[in-house]
């Protein structure tokens, strides 16, 4: 019926969408992602036909409807997304937990929370990442102390993908009680883990972040500046830049020494970056 009406409201318009839903349904790949690329151009106008067919029973329809919804960000998928989170396929229901992140969706933060065992590492990372993205104050305030100790458990997770998930997550969260964690992640045996945690560190010791108290003090900052300071020496040019910029964040003049050694001994950019950030420490 929804085909129906939907396909009698394009006739006096525009192209009807139709013959793109019934290329979702192909087997080949590249046929539907065009038909998804050019769906997306319709918005909330579709959301409705995406919606019947979030029911059907091919895997390959199901996962370019979850991907579409959390492009077009419609609220009105918000319920379909929840659902889909119980998909038989890993993937669809890895994409229905990124697109309730995508819409910021309240509502989803105890379903996302059933789902945290599930096995997939892509799936639990996109579940990590949307509770942080769904989290709301006013609505979850009495899930927060729950919130912030399940998150700090993921930073444990052996996944790589999933403690980078947890970090994006905490920084919703405001990094409440996080900072000796984040120090432990930026010694993290996955490059990418240390350079996430690293502009962690410059985020939550300068009070950059959501629901931030103000910058770090006493032995919280200093702890933070001196694992900045050992970032200085990261084998990674990226992660030294990071760590670098998160030090001129805070503000750090007792990293003035490491700051000048980087600038004799360092790469072109570490010269460059080193010397902005010595210029505001007036160590020019």
């Amino acid at each position: 019926m929804i085909a129906v009406m939907t396909a009698a409201l394009w006739a006096c318009s525009e192209p009807s969408p139709e013959p793109l839903f019934e290329q979702l349904h192909s087997i080949r790949s590249e046929v539907r992602e065009k038909a998804a690329a050019q769906l997306i151009l319709y918005g909330e106008a579709v959301v409705e036909r995406l919606i019947e067919e979030s029911h059907s029973e091919f895997i390959r329809v199901r996962f370019e409807v979850a991907r579409l919804l959390g492009r077009i960000k419609d609220p009105r998928a918000t319920d379909t997304l929840i659902r889909m989170l119980g998909d038989d396929s890993f993937n669809v229901a890895q994409y229905a937990a990124w697109g309730l992140g995508e819409l910021r969706a309240p509502s989803a933060v105890p379903d996302l929370l059933s789902h945290l065992g599930t096995p997939s590492k892509g799936f639990r990372a996109q579940v990590v990442t949307a509770l942080g993205r769904c989290y709301d104050d006013t609505i979850h305030a009495d899930l927060r102390d729950s919130l912030t100790a399940i998150v700090i458990a993921q930073l444990r997770d052996p996944t790589p993908k999933v403690r980078i998930a947890a970090l994006q997550s905490a920084r919703h969260l405001g990094y409440t009680g996080m900072a000796p964690a984040l120090i432990r992640l930026s010694r993290d045996p996955s490059a990418e883990v240390r350079h996430v945690a690293v502009q962690a560190l410059g985020q939550i010791g300068a009070g950059l972040v959501p629901r931030s108290k103000g910058p770090l003090s006493g032995q919280d900052r200093s702890n933070t500046v001196e694992a900045l300071v050992a970032a200085l020496d990261e084998p990674y040019q990226s992660i030294r830049t990071k760590a670098v910029r998160s030090i001129e964040q805070i503000g750090a003049p007792e990293a003035i020494q490491a700051l000048l050694r980087l600038q004799s001994e360092g790469t072109e950019e570490d010269q460059r970056e080193t010397r902005r950030v010595l210029e505001g420490l007036g160590a020019s």
